[in-house]
């Protein structure tokens, strides 16, 4: 039994750097689809900004229908010196949105799939509504420390739970908490929930896989090594203390309308120095 739709494994990626020939593995990002009318969606690539800031372009992987085989992309993040993506407003929010050209993917038999984020995602205030809480188990993908098989586009799939949603700690800080362990690379991973069959009498299950949020930093637990004799800080010892902050769908959302209303903008702009 597959607790997670293999679509939405297959809709993660690795994000990487070149470095002369080789390339660094700095990240993890995921392919969403905002549906546009009936029979049309516009794909995105969604990561943290911190995992692009400041870059010209980064790669990705994706594989080929056709024969299988997994390719380098280059997907370049700024032209003339202006960003080819869009952040969200709120310094507090670590997403940005990158648009995707869906005649590209087609013309290169690209394998892509994306969660819609409507029907295959739910805000914190939906997953409340669906039953969810603190406790309920949950699913990271992502590609820590560079772990990206060259044989593979398989993320890694890590589990753990929702240790805290609180409505007015999301308002104030924009961010929940999960219980689970992610590293360097991890961010930009998306998390999901896990099916649930079984609920206490009187609440609710959430029995499905969706979106819920993404992975931007894990909280470290920091202690000081103080000498004895000038009471110094001589050394801070860092470790990964398992609870990580989400940003929760909504941010997601909000940051994916924005590049969608930027590109429509930018078409507009395209279309009257045409016409003019």
């Amino acid at each position: 039994m597959s607790l997670i739709p293999e679509a939405f494994v297959r809709a993660v990626a690795s994000i990487g750097v070149r470095n002369n020939c080789d390339i660094k593995w700095i990240g993890t990002g995921f392919f969403v689809n905002k549906p546009v009318d009936e029979s049309k969606v516009q794909p995105f690539f969604i990561t943290n900004k911190h995992v692009i800031e400041g870059r010209d372009s980064v790669v990705i992987r994706m594989k080929k229908l056709s024969t299988g085989e997994l390719v380098v992309i280059d997907m370049p993040l700024c032209d003339s010196g202006e960003p080819l993506y869009t952040s969200h407003p709120s310094t507090n929010i670590d997403i940005v949105a990158v648009l995707i050209n869906g005649g590209y993917l087609g013309e290169h038999n690209l394998d892509y799939v994306g969660y819609d984020i409507f029907r295959n995602a739910k805000s914190s205030a939906e997953l409340r509504e669906a039953g969810c809480t603190e406790g309920n188990d949950i699913f990271m993908l992502g590609y820590p420390m560079g772990m990206v098989d060259v044989e593979s586009n398989t993320p890694i799939c890590r589990s753990g739970c929702l240790a805290r949603m609180d409505r007015k700690e999301i308002e104030r800080t924009k961010n929940m908490l999960v219980d689970v362990h992610n590293f360097p690379g991890n961010s930009g991973s998306p998390i999901l929930t896990k099916p649930e069959v079984v609920a206490v009498t009187g609440t609710k299950a959430l029995s499905e896989c969706v979106l819920a949020g993404i992975v931007h930093r894990y909280i470290p637990y920091q202690e000081s090594l103080v000498n004895s004799q000038t009471h110094q800080v001589v050394e801070i010892r860092s470790e990964n203390s398992g609870i990580a902050k989400v940003h929760p769908v909504e941010f997601i959302r909000e940051v994916v309308e924005l590049e969608h209303s930027r590109h429509i903008a930018r078409l507009g702009k395209a279309r009257g120095e045409k016409n003019g």
